[in-house]
C-alpha cells in the first residue's frame, strides 16, 4: 500500500518550508559510515503518532501571472503537486492578514475533492493567536493557529489533517521480500522488471493499487514470494515539464519507503550522474538495503579492467554506499539477471541479522585495543559496552562516558570494525552513542 501524500502550499514567504521542517522534526542522533549525502528537501517521509505519510514542500503559488517565467514554473509544479495529493495544508501569515493572493489560492482549493487544512502561521503570542479567526473568510473551514518556528499548534494541525486520510501504508505487505527497482529515467527499469518476470516464469499476480500507484508484480522465486515495486510504470500528463521530475521523485521515494531492498540502476554508457547520487542518497537516508546494478553492460567496450574501473567509480561518486554490492547486467539481453534476486535475498537476510551481545563486545574490545579513543576537550573518551537495539537496518547502542568526546571519524572506525567482523552486506549500520547513567 502506498503512503498518503500531503502537500504544503501557499503564496511565497509565509513559512511553508519552516512548517515542512517542523513537521518532519529532527533526525535521530546517529552517525553513518560516510557523511556528505546530497539531499532533496522537497519530498520527505514523515510520521505522526504512528501515522506515516509523504510530505511535499511546494514552491509559492503566484495566483495570477506576473510575467516572470520562474514564478510560472514554480506555480505550475505546485499545482501538479496539489492535483495528486491526498490532503493539502494551506499556509497563510497572520501578520499580513488576508491578502489578495491568499484569496486567489483559496478559490483554487475550494473546488478540489481533497481535504484542505488552513494553517495560520506566525501565531506565536496571544495577540497573533486571537487574529487567526479572520481567516474563516477564506471559506476553508477552521483556521489552525501555528508557529512553525517554535512548534506551537503543529500537533493539532497534523491531527486535523490526518483524521480524514485513509490509513494506507501502515502495514507491511505479506511477501517474504520487497524489492524496488529505482533509478533515473531511461536506465532500463522496465526492461529489468520484464526480464525478472520472464526469467522466473512464475508470475502470481499484478496488483494495481490506487490511481497514483505503480503496478506491483508478485512472483514466486525459490519458494519465496517476492514483490517487485516498479517506479517506471508511471506515465502522467502534467501541465509543466518539471512535473515529470516531481512525480519521478515522489514515486521513487515512495517505492524506497515500501521496499526491503532497492536495486539502484545505473547506465554504463553514462556513468554516475548527479541525479543518480540524489536517488542513492534517498536509499541511504532511509536505511533500506541497496544493490547497485550497472545496466547496458553489453553496450560498452570492455577489457579485464573495466569492471574494476566501474566499481571504483561507484565507490568514488557514491561514497556513502560503500556497503552496497555492485553487479553488471544487461536487462534486455538478460545477462546476469538471475543474480539480482539472489543478491537482494542475501541483503535482506543481512539486514535482519542479530548479533549476540557477548560477540559484539568482543569485537568492540579488540577495536578499542587496536585504536584506543583519545582525549577530547581535556577528557578521555571511554567505551563501556554495546548492544544491538534493532534490525532492518541493524542498530547498535554504545554506552560511553560522554558522547561528545567521540569525533565522527572514530565512530566511523567502530562502525567499520563491526562491519568487518559481522558482514552486513548491502545495508547501512546505525551506531548510536549513549551516556551511561
Amino acid at each position: 500500500m502506498s503512503l498518503p501524500v500531503i502537500a504544503v502550499v501557499g503564496r511565497p514567504n509565509v513559512g511553508k518550508s519552516t512548517l515542512f521542517n517542523r513537521i518532519l522534526g529532527s533526525r535521530d542522533a546517529v552517525v553513518a559510515e560516510e557523511s556528505g549525502v546530497t539531499r532533496d528537501q522537497h519530498i520527505r517521509a514523515g510520521e505522526w503518532l504512528g501515522r506515516h505519510f509523504l510530505l511535499v514542500d511546494t514552491g509559492g503559488i503566484i495566483p495570477y501571472g506576473d510575467g516572470d517565467q520562474f514564478h510560472e514554473s514554480v506555480s505550475a509544479i505546485a499545482r501538479d503537486a496539489i492535483a495528486h495529493a491526498d490532503a493539502i495544508i494551506l499556509v497563510v501569515d497572520v501578520r499580513s492578514g488576508i491578502t489578495d493572493q491568499d484569496q486567489a489560492v483559496a478559490r483554487e482549493l475550494r473546488g478540489l475533492d481533497q481535504s484542505v487544512t488552513l494553517a495560520v502561521n506566525k501565531s506565536e503570542g496571544r495577540g497573533n493567536e486571537l487574529d487567526a479567526p479572520q481567516f474563516y473568510k477564506l471559506g476553508l473551514g477552521a483556521p489552525w493557529p501555528v508557529s512553525a518556528l517554535h512548534g506551537d499548534g503543529v500537533g493539532d494541525l497534523l491531527e486535523a489533517t490526518l483524521q480524514d486520510l485513509p490509513e494506507r501504508g501502515q502495514q507491511p505487505d505479506d511477501e517474504d521480500l520487497r524489492v524496488a527497482i529505482i533509478g533515473r529515467p531511461n536506465v532500463g527499469k522496465s526492461s529489468l522488471l520484464n526480464s525478472l518476470v520472464g526469467h522466473d516464469r512464475a508470475l502470481v499476480s499484478e496488483i494495481a493499487g490506487t490511481t497514483r500507484d505503480a503496478i506491483d508484480t508478485v512472483l514466486k522465486w525459490h519458494g519465496k514470494s517476492v514483490r517487485l515495486i516498479d517506479t517506471a510504470g508511471i506515465r502522467r500528463k502534467t501541465n509543466h515539464n518539471k512535473g515529470v521530475e516531481y512525480f519521478s521523485s515522489l514515486r521513487t521515494l515512495e517505492a524506497i519507503q515500501r521496499c526491503d531492498v532497492a536495486v539502484l540502476m545505473l547506465d554504463s554508457e553514462d556513468g554516475v550522474l548527479a541525479q543518480d547520487a540524489r536517488i542513492a542518497g534517498e536509499v541511504h537516508e532511509t536505511g533500506r538495503g541497496c544493490l547497485v546494478a550497472w545496466n547496458k553492460w553489453d553496450a560498452i567496450e570492455k577489457d579485464d579492467r573495466t569492471y574494476r574501473e566501474f566499481e571504483l567509480d561507484v565507490r568514488d561518486d557514491l561514497k556513502f554506499l560503500s556497503y552496497a554490492p555492485v553487479v553488471t547486467i544487461s536487462a534486455t539481453e538478460r545477462t546476469r539477471i538471475g543474480r539480482i534476486l539472489e543478491h537482494c535475498d542475501e541483503i535482506h537476510a543481512e539486514r535482519q541479522k542479530q548479533v549476540e551481545t557477548s560477540r559484539l563486545n568482543d569485537i568492540l574490545q579488540k577495536a578499542l585495543a587496536r585504536n584506543p579513543p583519545g582525549y577530547e576537550k581535556g577528557a578521555r573518551a571511554k567505551v563501556f559496552y554495546a548492544t544491538q537495539t534493532g534490525s532492518s537496518p541493524p542498530r547498535f547502542t554504545v554506552f560511553v562516558n560522554r558522547p561528545e568526546l567521540f569525533p565522527r571519524h572514530y565512530i566511523r572506525y567502530l562502525n567499520n570494525q563491526i562491519r568487518a567482523a559481522i558482514g552486513f552486506k548491502g545495508t547501512r549500520i546505525y551506531l548510536h552513542l549513549r551516556k551511561r547513567t
